[in-house]
């Protein structure tokens, strides 16, 4: 919402397109906007609902006369600053063409975009330089699930991981982040607990939103096998945050298969593939054939895994529900949230070697590996090995359950203070 509402003032704004998965709010942040910052002065066209509006789209591309045959058929004005709003705009590829000329031709009227599987169009529609603006939305992040949940005061602890906490404080902070790794940031599932705090009720949804993704598997049958993506998908939440290759992944198809499928998945913004990198220098390189991935939401993850609530919360040992992958998972969707994407990772790739640091990112120009533990931070005998061969890197993150101090290089941090991290440096930019 906060960079959509920059968006919203600037002197020359490009059409907005806003792309994610489905069910994670974008219609709704729109329709927010449209309210806010544009006092009511909104129009939407949703293709999916009124499909017959895509034939104005067909005649030609000139905007003048797309928006005065809209403004008939719909039977309102669309002048200066009303947000013109096409969702669903992948079912019109003619309306995606025309946002161009939105731009040059009648730049007073802001547009946005939204749609599910947009890029599969994107892909196919070549758009001159500087006429489009793109903006990627994730699942909402643990600060934001915090808000719904009416955790406010808990937010200074998260924004200043280097404040000083009580154990009190602390157990609080770590239960709340045990019901996002449960609840998860798909707003629907966060609004049902924000409201009744019912782990099974969340867990329907889940469910729900699981058996809709899959279903639309059926969209991508000329582009690859759905069986093959249901092994992926399956695959990716079992292995999710290890190395792994394209063969792993399915025993029923070949590689080439696999590779497609992969990229249908990441497409659609259920899986982010996260590449293993040299961190020689910038611009990043890939290395090697091994890669990573992360789930589009943690909450869905282990659901999908089958998850028991019960087993969650009702064990003794609260370090234990922070496994590994899990946390790594958390940490992942956490630095997508902050705009951090794509996401890279750091292995040797050399034989008989495990060296690897869970997370490489830019930040402000600066290498920054980020290493994740799911309870003490240990000998981080990888990291070491990483900093002691590149002396350019003058920064590493360790996340971990400990308080917030550093040593030399190395800066530790609570789990849950991953965001405010990374983005103080790029603030004091």
């Amino acid at each position: 919402m906060q960079q959509m509402e920059k968006w919203a003032v600037k002197k020359r704004r490009k059409p907005l397109i806003i792309n994610g998965a489905r069910q994670i709010g974008k219609s709704w942040t729109v329709r927010q906007l449209g309210k806010t910052k544009f006092r009511g002065k909104f129009v939407e066209i949703n293709f999916e609902r009124t499909p017959q509006l895509s034939t104005v789209f067909e005649q030609d591309l000139n905007v003048k006369r797309i928006v005065g045959e809209l403004e008939i058929l719909l039977n309102v004005s669309i002048g200066k600053n009303t947000l013109l709003f096409f969702d669903e705009i992948q079912e019109c590829p003619k309306a995606i063409v025309s946002l161009r000329y939105f731009f040059e031709d009648l730049p007073h009227i802001p547009v946005i975009a939204a749609g599910s599987l947009l890029e599969f169009q994107l892909k196919d529609i070549s758009f001159p330089v500087g006429r489009i603006e793109l903006l990627d939305m994730f699942p909402m992040n643990f600060e934001e699930f915090l808000r719904a949940n009416q955790n406010d005061a808990l937010l200074p602890y998260l924004n200043k991981p280097e404040k000083r906490t009580t154990p009190a404080i602390e157990q609080k902070i770590y239960a709340e982040l045990l019901n996002y790794f449960w609840v998860g940031g798909m707003p629907a599932c966060v609004y049902e607990f924000s409201q009744n705090k019912n782990y099974r009720d969340v867990r329907k949804i889940q469910q729900d939103l699981l058996y809709t993704f899959q279903l639309d598997f059926s969209n991508y049958t000329p582009l690859v096998n759905k069986d093959c993506l249901m092994d992926i998908l399956g695959s990716v939440s079992t292995h999710v945050c290890s190395q792994i290759i394209y063969s792993r992944l399915s025993d029923r198809f070949t590689v080439p298969t696999i590779k497609k499928g992969f990229e249908v998945l990441s497409t659609a913004k259920l899986i982010y593939k996260v590449s293993n990198v040299s961190v020689s220098g910038l611009p990043f390189s890939i290395t090697g054939k091994q890669f990573k991935a992360l789930f589009l939401d943690i909450g869905l993850l282990l659901c999908l895994s089958n998850v028991a609530w019960e087993n969650l919360f009702y064990n003794k040992d609260m370090n234990s529900n922070f496994t590994g992958a899990w946390t790594e998972q958390f940490v992942g969707q956490q630095l997508l949230s902050a705009g951090f994407y794509p996401l890279h990772y750091w292995a040797r790739a050399s034989k008989n070697s495990s060296a690897e640091v869970d997370f490489v990112i830019e930040n402000t120009g600066a290498i920054i590996p980020i290493e994740v533990k799911s309870g003490r931070s240990g000998k981080l005998r990888s990291l070491h090995q990483l900093l002691k061969e590149n002396n350019h890197i003058k920064k590493a993150v360790v996340m971990a359950k400990i308080s917030h101090h550093v040593e030399d290089a190395l800066h530790f941090t609570p789990i849950y203070g991953v965001a405010s991290l990374v983005n103080r440096d790029r603030d004091n930019e």
